[in-house]
């Protein structure tokens, strides 16, 4: 099974230094996972993208988009998935915006669930002091 100490990694550049910088990288999503968690980075073709960014309206030149990498990160258990992806000419890169984005849906997901728990508790404490007037 994948998990952190050993991610699933399909990737076209399959060098030692890439290896070791996912390593370094998703360490990173340690505070949000638990061991039962799979972790992915995949390289995926990068003109796939072009329809996506043709809707979008953004400016792109197909044969520019051929020379980029686009790697996704994705976390699953349970039923849940959440992925980031990255894009860009140098796979270091790629691999750094991905985490990024991916930490950064992680600790939105944490602030919404501390957020309400904190209103919970706030609410379970009121209830527990019945004054009597």
């Amino acid at each position: 099974m994948a998990n952190l100490l050993n991610p699933a990694i399909a990737l076209t550049e399959d060098s030692p230094e890439v290896k070791s910088y996912i390593y370094q990288q998703i360490s990173e999503f340690e505070p949000y996972i638990t061991p039962d968690t799979v972790v992915e980075v995949i390289s995926k073709d990068p003109t796939k993208l072009a329809l996506q960014y043709e809707s979008e309206g953004k400016d792109f030149d197909i044969d520019d988009l051929r020379s980029h990498f686009r790697i996704s990160i994705s976390l699953t258990e349970g039923g849940a998935k959440i992925i980031a992806e990255g894009v860009d000419k140098d796979i270091f890169t790629a691999i750094r915006v991905a985490k990024n984005s991916l930490l950064q849906k992680l600790q939105e997901i944490q602030d919404n669930v501390v957020s309400q728990q904190e209103h919970n508790m706030a609410i379970h404490q009121a209830l527990q002091n019945n004054l009597i007037h």
